[in-house]
């Protein structure tokens, strides 16, 4: 008889035996399929990596073809009995339209408790009972007894050596987030310089695909917080940390980084970087190097930090466009209008900077959405800076995802603005803008779900921010998932108390889940707070009390003519208003109207609930299709 070596992988509380397809928490066995036991070692045995799902679908299913939902409902099987590990987190987390990446520590350990017959065994003849053999002599037993000591010496080395490389060799790190750097220098007024530093690091970091890089928007709320690092890792679900200083003076820059692993608070290395201004962007390219070897991505020809287009960097335009950066990300219409201005600057300076192009491009965009400024004005400007941006850098990410908007919300072309969408989570995965914009786009033509994994992840990158938040409630509203989607508006309150719009959408969900008098009083308590006249709140409130919801938009109705030549509402929530109330001549002429005016909310008439009641009517078909939409939600 024989023993054979056989090894477990170990993670968390598990233990998976892959030859005899068990998975073990602690000593008790549970009860999995086989083809989930297949697809999870698969995915522990490439631990770390993204495995694509046409691969997993090949090494599970070889011999049959099988569809994609298969695996699907396998990976549910999987998470719902692996549960969840390091303070929430998903042991399988998803890549959106690409596969599966296992994201737990996985260790191995050896398994010789089975005892296998040897090759001479194979053939069992009988024989006599042998007789006892006197003991061994004294030299024999010398001789064993070393032989013991020198292997179990031996083994003992082994496993020393083994458990100091574990602790010497940190866990794989697959997301990290950039906290704000620093500014030390004298001047306050160096703010802006830091934070540019601290965008264009998280940008340089989120071209890998295999690193989920948190935005800038979800960072930047630890500007000086008295948190530890352990704690804002948790907050953000992230593995790894880098914070670091920026003291400029004069030409001279100092940049120091360091990468803290989460869960130890433990310095995992440090660097300081030492240069002139005018290398700015080759301080911030080494920076992102180091970090990237630190963090053990795997880093395929593909991921590597793409270094763009070689130019001479001019100083003037980057100050102008960190200036620029700083204003646009305050997000109101005075703000961005100062941002438009320095990065028009920037423009002027170095007329060959495309991210300068792009942020002009994008600062229009919003003004036009923000009604600052008329769409057509803002959608023919920002097509030229578009056009600029990719000739000079075809590759840059950002410009395919504002030319995505520009298609999708502008020219309504569906097909050519999912292409670029596409193109700009290709070429800057981490982009948060280019997560949502995919979202936006399959929502549009009716593939909802896949709408709901785009903004998932797109919030994953962004958590604490509270247009994607806002976005993703939307998304689950549109998918028919009411219950989520409640549950997203109101986690959207606790970010802002006084977000008018996640009322409005809490309202509609309570509406459509047939809750009429939770929708009744969430709308007056919205239109409280956006400061309604005395009169149509005391009209509302007497139309819901003698007609419940119906009688609650019959009574706003009157007021829609004041509140569109006021600017308070536009051509889209007119048709809202006649929709809800029942007048379907009325919010069909006014959807013509939004759609000539292009407002925001156009692009999802094919699956939005509010217009349910339409649906039956030829003439909301022919509208739908006439704009390139779906007449049905797939």
């Amino acid at each position: 008889m024989n023993r054979e070596t056989k090894y477990l992988y170990v993670f968390g509380p598990f233990r998976l035996d892959a030859q005899e397809r068990q998975l073990l928490r602690g000593k008790l066995p549970l009860s999995l399929p086989p083809k989930a036991i297949d697809v999870l070692a698969v995915l522990v045995e490439n631990a770390g990596h993204l495995v694509h799902k046409e691969k997993l679908i090949r090494q599970v299913w070889p011999d049959a073809f099988v569809e994609e939902g298969n695996l699907n409902k396998n990976i549910s099987v999987l998470r719902r009995t692996l549960g969840q590990w390091d303070g929430g987190r998903e042991y399988i987390e998803t890549v959106p339209k690409r596969g599966y990446r296992f994201v737990a520590t996985v260790n191995q350990e050896a398994d010789e408790q089975k005892i296998v017959p040897t090759r001479a065994s194979t053939v069992v003849t009988e024989v006599p009972a042998p007789r006892p053999k006197p003991w061994l002599p004294k030299p024999t037993l010398g001789i064993l007894l070393s032989l013991i000591v020198v292997t179990a010496g031996a083994w003992l080395l082994v496993w020393h050596r083994r458990e100091l490389l574990v602790k010497l060799d940190p866990p794989a790190i697959y997301s990290l987030a950039v906290l704000p750097l620093e500014n030390l220098s004298a001047d306050p007024a160096q703010d802006y310089f830091a934070d540019g530093m601290t965008d264009e690091l998280i940008t340089h970091l989120g071209q890998i695909a295999s690193l989920r890089v948190i935005s800038r928007t979800s960072v930047m709320q630890y500007r000086g917080a008295h948190k530890s690092l352990p704690q804002i890792a948790r907050e953000l679900k992230v593995d790894a940390i880098v914070e670091g200083t920026v003291v400029r003076s004069g030409q001279q820059l100092r940049i120091t980084a360091q990468l803290i692993q989460a869960a130890s608070d433990k310095h995992l290395w440090a660097q300081t970087y030492e240069g002139n201004v005018q290398d700015v962007l080759g301080l911030q390219n080494q920076v992102a190097r180091e970090i990237a070897k630190q963090v053990r991505s795997t880093l395929m020809p593909h991921e590597e930090i793409r270094a763009g287009v070689e130019r001479p960097l001019n100083l003037k335009a980057y100050e102008s466009y960190l200036r620029g950066e700083y204003f646009l990300n305050r997000f109101t219409p005075d703000s961005v209008r100062a941002a438009g201005n320095y990065f028009q600057s920037a423009i002027d300076e170095d007329p060959t900077y495309p991210p300068a192009y792009t942020k002009l491009a994008g600062s229009y965009q919003i003004l036009a959405a923000m009604g600052a400024i008329p769409k057509d004005v803002a959608h023919s400007k920002a097509k030229l800076l578009i056009a600029k941006a990719l000739q000079l850098d075809p590759q840059f990410g950002p410009t395919h995802a504002v030319r995505g908007w520009s298609l999708l919300l502008y020219d309504l072309d569906f097909a050519a603005a999912g292409t670029e969408f596409k193109r700009a989570v290709e070429l800057s995965p981490n982009s948060v803008e280019a997560h949502e914009g995919l979202g936006d786009y399959y929502a549009s033509i009716g593939q909802v779900e896949d709408s709901v994994q785009e903004v998932q992840y797109a919030r994953k990158l962004d958590p604490f921010g509270l247009i994607v938040n806002h976005d993703l409630c939307q998304t689950l509203y549109f998918a028919r998932r009411f219950d989520e989607a409640l549950a997203q508006c109101k986690a959207n309150l606790d970010l802002n108390p006084n977000s008018v719009t996640s009322l409005l959408y809490i309202g509609n969900i309570y509406g459509a889940k047939g809750m009429d008098s939770e929708a009744t009083s969430t709308y007056i308590r919205a239109l409280e707070l956006a400061d309604a006249p005395v009169a149509m709140i005391a009209a509302v409130k007497k139309g819901a009390v003698d007609s419940g919801l119906t009688g609650y938009w019959r009574a706003v109705a009157p007021f829609i003519p004041e509140n569109l030549s006021n600017g308070k509402i536009d051509s889209w929530d007119a048709a809202i208003v006649y929709a809800n109330a029942g007048d379907n001549d009325k919010a069909l002429m006014w959807l013509e109207k939004a759609i000539e005016a292009r407002c925001y909310g156009i692009t999802y008439l094919g699956v939005d609930p509010k217009f349910d009641g339409l649906r039956s009517d030829s003439r909301f078909l022919l509208l739908l299709h006439r704009i390139g939409l779906p007449t049905a939600q797939s």
